[in-house]
């Protein structure tokens, strides 16, 4: 049977008189935008909705020319709830439901023998370090590979399309959490990476992106007038996302960043750091957008500290500049205390940086100024290639 789940409430936008409508609508109301008839396989979850809050799943089967014929999960699962590297399950049925992420990261031959097409519609979170973006990419390969026409139904990205920060990544450093080389924030919907990658990578699927109507650059997702569902369990909301961008990078280091705390990736903390210590320093870097409170974790018998990010532009804030100011702070207020987690013979924190660069600067005493100039030329080239794929305007808010 196929797939439906009932809307129900979202984390709702604060401007709805700015409403944007989704690539999902925009096919649905072009009455399958030439699609018609199409057995298709949807690579969707429940955090992919349209305007009114049903998801793609639902309004496809339901309200499409389409013919829904299969549906593909990413990490997560379906319903977003699965913790990260949970494998998700194939699950059978009058409408099979593929897991691509489990012992297969892509769609197979079989998988796709009965299709005409991939439908792809996954709300992804506007950082390299995040696996839907490479989800799209391996299944644009195999739409290319057996023949299969790959659609991309747009809709926000909840970092905004302006701000671009970060290194971008080292083909040496290719993985499942960067699969091409973009920097960590790229201001990109998937539609326009789509876009990017069948041309600048080499895909050369037969592409169709649905665009959003509405949509500008410089929208923040409160503008968007569209509800919030949470696409993994610690991004419940449109903050977490923007805070995932920049705590989410120390990832592979011994710092605690809240993943799985009622806000998730708000603060970074350790038992040995002292918090008052390390928000005043940071505080006078005067980061674009951001700003640091103490905080003290623990218990009494073992107490600890840190630093709470609190957003005061979003517009402004830069992410990845933003964490390596933290990780620089923690440490040169506490020396040697800093560490990166080894793993099957690499590091986790280079997989996520895309380089090993800014592991080996840190260690080497590098300033943070020092080593956020490094990425700037590397950025400008990526900036450059990006325009050709731009597809929304700047606007005016």
């Amino acid at each position: 049977m196929v797939l439906l789940v009932a809307a129900a409430p979202g984390v709702r936008a604060q401007s709805p008189q700015l409403r944007v409508r989704p690539g999902v609508d925009v096919l649905l109301t072009r009455a399958g935008g030439g699609l018609a008839g199409l057995r298709v396989g949807v690579i969707t979850h429940r955090a992919a909705t349209g305007a009114g809050g049903w998801p793609t799943a639902t309004l496809l089967a339901v309200h499409s020319p389409l013919r829904v014929a299969a549906l593909f999960v990413p990490e997560h699962g379906f319903a977003g709830d699965l913790p990260a590297g949970v494998l998700v399950p194939h699950s059978r049925g009058e409408v099979p439901i593929y897991s691509l992420y489990g012992t297969e990261r892509r769609p197979t031959r079989e998988m796709l023998a009965d299709l005409d097409a991939l439908v792809f519609d996954l709300q992804d979170v506007g950082t390299r370090a995040y696996t839907y973006i490479s989800t799209m990419a391996l299944a644009m390969q195999a739409a290319r590979e057996f023949g299969k026409l790959f659609v991309v139904l747009d809709r926000p990205n909840p970092l905004g399309g302006e701000r671009v920060d970060g290194p971008v990544l080292d083909p040496a450093f290719t993985s499942f959490i960067g699969i091409y080389p973009i920097p960590s924030v790229h201001g990109m919907t998937v539609g326009e990476l789509a876009l990017l990658f069948n041309q600048e990578f080499g895909i050369d699927a037969r592409l169709i992106v649905i665009p959003m109507t509405g949509w500008e650059r410089r929208m923040r997702w409160e503008d968007t007038g569209l509800p919030w569902f949470r696409p993994s369990p610690n991004i419940p909301s449109p903050a977490a996302a923007q805070l995932h961008a920049v705590t989410g990078m120390l990832e592979g280091t011994n710092l605690a960043v809240g993943a799985g705390a009622a806000l998730p990736f708000e603060t970074v903390s350790a038992p040995w750091i002292r918090g008052d210590d390390l928000a005043a320093r940071l505080n006078e870097r005067k980061l674009s957008g951001v700003r640091f409170a103490p905080i003290m974790t623990g218990t009494r018998a073992a107490p600890g500290g840190g630093v709470r990010l609190i957003l005061t532009d979003t517009q402004r804030f830069r992410p990845a500049t933003t964490a390596v100011y933290i990780l620089s702070a923690v440490r040169d207020l506490h020396p040697g205390r800093l560490r990166f987690e080894a793993r099957w013979g690499g590091h986790t924190f280079d997989l996520v940086w895309g380089t090993d660069a800014i592991r080996k600067a840190l260690n080497r005493d590098e300033s943070a100024d020092r080593i956020v100039a490094r990425w700037e030329d590397g950025l400008h080239r990526f900036q450059a290639t990006r325009e050709r794929y731009l597809l929304y305007p700047r606007g005016g808010l």
